[in-house]
């Protein structure tokens, strides 16, 4: 069925009656939820964090190889990580979303099913929004309301500061380039796919068909991909309290990291030094850029929407690594310079790199 069939006061009932009874966590501090003009709910504790994020089609999102369930887990993922990079915790989320008349029902609630697994992944209440239609390409966003005891800000870095990144960088932007590349039919494989979107389920047979996708003839091996793919379709983000007691400053890595570095510098008013060796690059990334002859440093470093965490601390962060957490120094903040130092030792000018609106 088309949403023009079902109309919007249906929609609006089903949406209410789906969450008002399927929220996993109870809230006290809720009021007023779906259903009334506004929501109502008490005084978080802490500050209060507001954040918002909109993903245009054919801008941040193509449905030739993005599921409705990657959009609507995707976009609240996008805005969580904003609340965590200031130390944040997330709490209550607002969608708008607008979709053509004659988009099924079935795209509907499969973009809620992805919305829902990320609002119960993170602790997310839904407390309401706006629903239109649209002639051309659809559009979405969110707000996500959080709170924090102690908020860390761009602007708080300081001559000495060491710079530190999670985990790796350039992994979505990777994902991004295999996508691009895909064929029809691969295309149409990687969006049927659920990549187990938080854990790999053993027993999901499609992992038999999918051991090798062609792009232009390239062939590219699916297990090595698979990071890189799940990390731009599926980014899951997560809060570490061990950066949020120590962070002189942060970001979330959304734009790139050279741009990113960039604002919490001129936020902060001081340079920085990087040493580009430093700069870690996960294993598939590698694999990816030497099939596509394309250099990993150009995506660990312009690429966005990694949602990885960039900052700053006077401390010497010991953390042990994990499977899923590992923390890199790459830099140090100086007081006016804005450098790279290379393998050799040379010196090179740090240029702005990342994504940009309404740039060329």
């Amino acid at each position: 069925m088309k949403l023009s069939q079902k109309g919007e006061l249906q929609l609006l009932r089903d949406i209410q009656k789906r969450f008002s009874t399927s929220q996993k966590f109870k809230d006290g501090g809720i009021i007023v939820g779906i259903g009334d003009d506004a929501a109502v709910f008490s005084c978080l504790p802490g500050q209060i964090l507001v954040t918002t994020d909109m993903m245009n089609e054919g801008i941040h999102f193509d449905l030739s190889y993005t599921s409705a369930s990657h959009l609507g887990f995707k976009l609240v993922s996008a805005n969580v990580s904003d609340i965590y990079a200031m130390g944040g915790k997330p709490k209550y989320l607002f969608l708008n979303i607008a979709f053509r008349k004659n988009t099924t029902e079935e795209f509907f609630w499969e973009f809620f099913s992805g919305l829902s697994l990320a609002n119960n992944l993170y602790g997310l209440k839904l407390l309401g929004g706006d629903t239109t239609s649209i002639s051309h390409e659809i559009s979405v966003s969110a707000t996500v309301i959080g709170y924090a005891e102690r908020v860390i800000r761009r602007s708080g870095a300081k001559i000495g500061d060491k710079v530190y990144i999670t985990n790796t960088v350039g992994d979505s932007a990777g994902g991004l380039e295999i996508l691009k590349k895909l064929s029809l039919r691969g295309r149409k494989l990687i969006k049927s796919h659920g990549f187990g979107i938080i854990k790999k389920d053993k027993k999901d047979q499609k992992w038999l068909f999918l051991n090798n996708l062609d792009t232009k003839n390239i062939k590219i091996l699916f297990h090595k991909t698979e990071l890189l793919l799940r990390k731009h379709l599926l980014p899951v983000v997560r809060s570490y309290e061990e950066i949020n007691r120590m962070a002189s400053s942060m970001i979330d890595i959304s734009d790139g990291l050279f741009i990113d570095l960039v604002r919490i510098c001129d936020q902060s008013n001081v340079g920085v030094k990087i040493y580009k060796n430093k700069i870690p690059i996960s294993d598939s990334l590698k694999y990816v850029c030497s099939v596509l002859n394309i250099d990993p440093y150009k995506l660990a470093t312009s690429g966005g929407e990694d949602y990885e965490f960039l900052f700053t601390s006077s401390a010497e962060l010991k953390v042990e690594p994990s499977k899923d957490f590992k923390i890199t120094c790459i830099g140090e903040i100086i007081p006016n310079e804005r450098i790279v130092i290379c393998p050799d030792g040379t010196e090179k000018p740090l240029y702005t790199q990342g994504y940009q609106h309404f740039s060329n």
